[in-house]
């Protein structure tokens, strides 16, 4: 299989919104200043303690350390690989 040029992941990274993509798996992200919070979908949550940072188009899990861009999201979220994941997106 052919690799995935970069310019290509760096467009997906900037130009797909994890924001909205979270939003339309039904997660409903709290405003928190500038960035978004969600209980996070990968270990026993509480309290939302992910953190959506629209600016960057970033997630940061301060309880498990999970991390990423949105290619990450769909790996982590759909359990894919990086390839399957762009192609999601």
């Amino acid at each position: 299989m052919a690799r995935l040029p970069d310019d290509e992941i760096t467009k997906l990274k900037e130009q797909v919104s994890l924001l909205r993509l979270v939003e339309s798996q039904g997660y409903r992200p709290q405003k928190q200043g500038k960035d978004y919070a969600i209980k996070c979908p990968f270990h026993e949550d509480d309290t939302p303690s992910l953190i959506i940072t629209p600016k960057n188009n970033l997630f940061n899990c301060f309880g498990c350390g999970a991390a990423g861009t949105v290619i990450d999201w769909v790996m982590k979220t759909q359990g894919v690989s990086f390839r399957f994941a762009c192609e999601i997106l």
